[in-house]
């Protein structure tokens, strides 16, 4: 009852911002003078209630909690030097542990990037970024399909001394052949080890676009069914003894117009920590995520899958995630509610329900 409460509160305050008036807001923008340098201003808030059973199935973990806020600035120095800087403060007062004590978090910064655009076909990103290593890995948290990514997504963070799968380094990106092709490759610190001696770490992606590329530093996980684009991707990671290699493909069709449209995702990872990162058993992980769109991309009931299975006696790990997005206008202001099982091989299944209200400007 009290889980049925919440949500019916969380619903309530979604109809009251869709009861918004639908206006159409500026960014927040600086400009220079001579109008070739500009800063924009943008922020992230994700509430979210989540209930997750407990391992010995005694009860429900409840929180009503911050998943993430953030605080973003770009823009552009002049025409062919661009940057962006993003703070964030996950989980904000979330019970942790058996103690249940609320997380108080910090802020730190996220990403912070330049980028030398020569053209479209060569790009130079240099800074703290998201690596390559997948589709979902370098989607962005704010165009998210359903509540979150994949659970095995970032697989390599801790063992990585990553933060969310950023690392510090400089890669070169472009899109040639008429924007039909992506590359990337980058050199990264990695883990530096004993007075910093480790070899650099080694990061790239490919992608074929049989219509035409996504040119952003992040990818979108969806556009509610109202563009069209195909994209079929690999990736590997490499340092020492460490590896990752992986295959991914995205699909966004509308139909009817744009009344109706799909969105598909698939990713496969092999991560191997070997000798070097022993915290990262050799696992296949796996993410299938995929949405029918209704009314012009306003509601879209989603699935997600993810699974993680190890090639030793490690327990196989997976979890189902079923629900609906309420894009009331896009990734700028959304609800998405979900319910699902995680299953660990050995143990008892455990139900999570989910719900996320979004607003994001930038």
């Amino acid at each position: 009852m009290r889980a049925t409460r919440i949500l019916f509160a969380f619903a309530l305050a979604a109809l009251l911002i869709a009861a918004w008036p639908s206006v159409s807001f500026a960014q927040w923008v600086i400009e220079s003078k001579d109008q070739k340098s500009n800063l924009k201003i943008g922020f992230l808030i994700q509430p979210q209630f989540e209930s997750l059973e407990t391992a010995d199935q005694s009860g429900y973990s409840t929180n009503i909690y911050l998943r993430r806020f953030r605080i973003l600035f770009g823009g552009k120095v002049n025409d062919k030097w661009t940057y962006f800087f993003e703070t964030d403060s996950p989980n904000v007062g979330k019970g942790t542990g058996t103690s249940g004590v609320k997380d108080t978090s910090t802020i730190y910064m996220q990403d912070a990037f330049v980028t030398y655009n020569h053209n479209d076909a060569f790009k130079v990103d240099v800074g703290m970024m998201l690596l390559a290593q997948s589709r979902n890995h370098l989607q962005s948290a704010a165009s998210l399909l359903p509540v979150d990514y994949g659970a095995y997504s970032f697989a390599e963070t801790t063992a990585m001394q990553e933060r969310v799968g950023r690392d510090y380094g400089v890669q070169v990106r472009g899109y040639p052949f008429k924007q039909h092709v992506e590359y990337r490759l980058g050199v990264f610190d990695g883990v530096r080890g004993t007075d910093s001696k480790n070899g650099l770490r080694v990061a790239g992606r490919g992608v074929w676009y049989p219509f035409a590329a996504e040119t952003g530093y992040f990818y979108a996980g969806t556009f509610q069914g109202q563009k069209k684009i195909v994209g079929i991707g690999a990736s590997f990671d490499k340092q020492k003894e460490y590896g990752m290699y992986g295959f991914d493909a995205f699909y966004e069709q509308p139909f009817n117009k744009g009344e109706q449209g799909v969105t598909f995702q698939f990713n496969w990872n092999r991560v191997d920590g070997s000798t070097f990162l022993t915290a990262i058993p050799k696992q296949d992980n796996i993410l299938v995520e995929a949405a029918v769109h209704f009314a012009k991309g306003k509601f879209s009931p989603f699935v997600q899958y993810a699974a993680r299975n190890y090639a030793a006696t490690t327990p196989d790990t997976n979890s189902l995630q079923v629900g609906m997005a309420w894009w009331m206008a896009g990734h700028q202001r959304n609800l998405k509610f979900s319910a699902g099982r995680q299953h660990t091989a050995g143990l008892p299944d455990r139900t999570q329900v989910l719900a996320q209200l979004q607003i994001f400007f930038y």
